[in-house]
């Protein structure tokens, strides 16, 4: 929970902190009534912390850590408590799932879209598996969309900050039309900036960092009042971007020897730093374009006051172009070259003096979903609450991806090579579940859960390997919880829930697949509401059993860029969280919450590729992208209001410790020397709102973002078979105004 405005009366009594309502169990329920780990902010949290999409929920719960990829600006790695994925190929499923409006996405690769028009988002932490299914090992992000208004009205907003960035938003509400019981929205957004690394060959609005954005979302819903409920969504997100620069961290000495003599050729000098550059050059940091878009057709049918049916229809397309990244942080080397026969047949033929790039890549995938979700939601009696459903999902997706790599072998002299991935895959899943709470008594309730999964794979490969693979895995996953009421405001439960992620195929591996993976979590928490409820106090701790990990081993050499993954591992996680929420004085709201976790492996074993040995590197292992520790503090006070308006002041903070961007320095020699330390980051807003325009509202608000403009590392990755790695840095500080209008 972040600090949220506390709710008043018109008198100006206070009436305590803002109940949010939630659907993490697939009904509608208080969050402090909810017995599982689970954080939620509302659309003023949304809009007062800026949350423009995926990238940036890292601080609106404990134990997770939200980063996006290098040489992308809509692939995201989502890890909570430990758990996630960070490899991009469109045949891994993520641990972490995503949800939009009871959506699933199959794909956190092309997850990150402008949010438009967002009700609440919700973050689930732990096991799902009952529930939401296969791939909720580590937890589930509900985004929630904001439903069509009783009323006609809209709103505006239009804001200006740093590195040119402009940003247009509109959302109409049509009202009952009639008495029809029909409503509309339409919402759009438009936004785009300036890159915030100035590439000293390039236009400001082709500069790294830079990206133009247009998005919209419409909805037409149905609801008379009677026993049927209808609604129709179409989202579309149009964004063309280039990635944040990728800068060389550290270079090996007979690497960096050879490309010291581009400058010797007519060439520029090799470009090596561990700090942020302002300034940089590349070669070609290509157009990157995604597609987004998606419809959504839920609809609901009370069969009678005790039971509701609920149907939920989706479809979603994403298509990608990469026209060119440059992974080496470097540009305009020269360098003499030698023909790749060399590597075939021990040839040697010269090719010149030719341009140099140590690694680069373009892209072209796509992916498009279909999935089909009924549930039955009923009660028997006063103490019994069900869910019943069943799931349907078939997605198909594609790559095709020629990668660049060069390989120096000597101080005057390197091989380009090129190598193709190329492939299609389908996968399909299908699940039945089960959920039931019982009052024992007024006081006491037991949860019991249960889900049978069964997925499909199949990998049709033309490159790097020439394949026809499938595979079957099936599951049973469950869940009990028992909570105990001890007064309104006081709930304690204890929870036991497992998860599953499937099997699959790593296009990018040599191997022919890999086996599910299982996650078993024992869970305690308390919810808590004090002091006539301006002090909100909710706490968890939990113990996880992770086995037969899918682990990957991230490779460079004369194959590209490449991961084999296996099941290799066993790992336990022990967690403390806690979320405070306070109104100490009327008018200010305070807001923390923090993570820590403490994760081991139990087995990793590895190919070690020196001695073409299997070792098990368990006690020197990372997790990567997992914080031991997780801090989010906010503070806003709201002035009391004026004849004109109310001002507000809001500064929020989040903190995480060291990260690691891989598991291991097997195959990643440099996986320590660029790792991310501890950053801690300031954001403030100042608002003054409801300033009457006739019968409507304006508002306007100064806003920073890094106000201390921390230097930080936000990616990285390790080229060590080709001799260097690099990062990608956090955005710099920047300063912006908005202008809001309510009609």
């Amino acid at each position: 929970m972040i600090a949220a405005p506390a709710v008043a009366q018109d008198t100006g009594t206070f009436n305590g902190l803002e109940d949010i309502v939630v659907t993490a169990q697939k009904r509608s329920e208080s969050l402090q009534d909810t017995p599982l780990a689970v954080s939620a902010v509302t659309a003023d949290t949304i809009e007062s912390r800026g949350i423009k999409d995926i990238s940036n929920l890292t601080a609106i719960a404990p134990s997770i850590n939200v980063a996006t990829a290098p040489a992308s600006s809509s692939n995201t790695n989502i890890f909570i408590r430990g758990i996630g994925d960070q490899e991009p190929i469109l045949t891994s499923d993520a641990p972490v799932s995503i949800y939009v409006d009871g959506i699933v996405l199959g794909r956190s690769t092309g997850a990150v879209f402008d949010l438009v028009d967002l009700e609440r988002i919700e973050v689930l932490r732990g096991p799902q598996g009952t529930l939401y299914g296969r791939n909720t090992i580590g937890g589930a992000v509900n985004l929630i969309s904001a439903r069509p208004a009783d009323e006609f009205g809209g709103k505006l907003k239009f804001g200006y900050g740093s590195f040119d960035q402009w940003q247009a938003r509109a959302s109409i509400d049509s009202g009952e039309l009639g008495d029809s019981g029909v409503r509309m929205k339409l919402s759009y957004i438009h936004r785009q900036q300036d890159g915030f690394v100035d590439d000293l060959d390039a236009p400001d609005n082709r500069d790294p960092g830079a990206l133009n954005i247009d998005a919209m979302r419409a909805v037409l819903e149905y609801d008379k009042g009677g026993d049927l409920r209808a609604t129709y969504a179409f989202d579309y997100n149009q964004r063309e971007s280039i990635a944040a620069a990728f800068q060389a961290t550290v270079i090996d000495p007979a690497v960096l020897a050879y490309i010291n003599n581009s400058p010797n050729f007519g060439g520029n000098a090799p470009q090596l730093s561990t700090k942020r550059l302002d300034k940089f050059l590349s070669d070609d940091e290509g157009l990157l374009t995604d597609r987004v878009y998606g419809h959504t057709l839920t609809l609901e049918y009370d069969v009678s006051d005790d039971l509701t049916i609920k149907s939920l229809t989706g479809y979603r397309n994403w298509k990608n172009i990469d026209r060119g990244d440059e992974l080496d942080g470097q540009g305009g080397l020269l360098g003499f070259q030698l023909d790749p026969i060399l590597f075939f047949d021990g040839t040697v033929i010269p090719l010149g003096v030719q341009p140099v790039h140590l690694f680069t890549s373009n892209n072209r995938r796509g992916q498009n979903q279909w999935s089909q979700e009924i549930n039955l939601l009923g009660q028997v009696g006063d103490n019994f609450e069900y869910v019943v459903g069943f799931f349907y999902f078939k997605e198909k997706s594609y790559e095709q991806n020629n990668q660049f790599p060069t390989i120096v072998i000597s101080d005057q002299a390197s091989v380009p090579l090129a190598t193709p991935l190329i492939y299609r895959h389908i996968s399909k899943s299908m699940a039945g579940f089960a959920q039931g709470t019982y009052r024992l008594t007024d006081q006491l309730s037991l949860t019991g859960g249960i889900r049978y999964t069964e997925d499909k794979k199949h990998l049709i490969q033309q490159a790097a390997f020439q394949r026809d693979l499938k595979a079957d895995f099936n599951k049973i996953n469950w869940a009990a919880t028992i909570d105990y009421q001890a007064t309104d405001d006081f709930l304690a439960y204890a929870r036991v829930s497992t998860g599953y992620k499937a099997g699959g195929f790593n296009a990018r591996s040599s191997n022919d697949g890999y086996k599910p993976e299982d996650l078993t979590s024992y869970e305690i928490g308390i919810k808590s509401e004090l002091f006539d409820r301006r002090l909100r106090l909710n706490l968890a701790t939990y113990y996880s059993i992770h086995e037969d990990l899918q682990l990957q081993q991230f490779q460079a050499g004369t194959a590209g860029a490449s991961s084999v993954t296996v099941n290799a591992g066993k790992a336990k996680y022990w967690g403390v969280e806690g979320e405070i929420q306070a109104v100490p004085v009327d008018g200010l709201t305070l807001g923390t919450s923090v993570g820590y976790i403490d994760r081991k492996y139990k087995e990793f074993l590895i190919l070690n590729p020196q001695t073409n040995e299997i070792e098990d590197v368990k006690d020197t292992a990372r997790f990567p992208f997992s914080s031991e520790w997780t801090v989010n503090a906010s503070a806003q006070y709201d002035v009391p209001e004026f004849d004109f308006g109310q001002l507000s002041f809001r500064v929020d903070y989040n903190y995480r410790s060291k990260i690691w961007f891989h598991p291991t320095l097997v195959g990643t020699p440099y996986n320590d020397v660029i790792a991310s330390p501890g950053r801690g980051l300031f954001d403030g807003r100042i608002t003054l709102s409801k300033l009457a325009l006739g019968s409507n509202e304006a508002s306007i608000a100064v806003w920073g973002k890094n106000l201390a403009d921390k230097e930080y590392r936000a990616n990285g990755i390790d080229f060590g078979g080709l001799g260097y790695a690099g990062n990608v840095y956090g955005e710099p500080r920047s300063f912006g105004i908005d202008l809001n209008y309510n009609f």
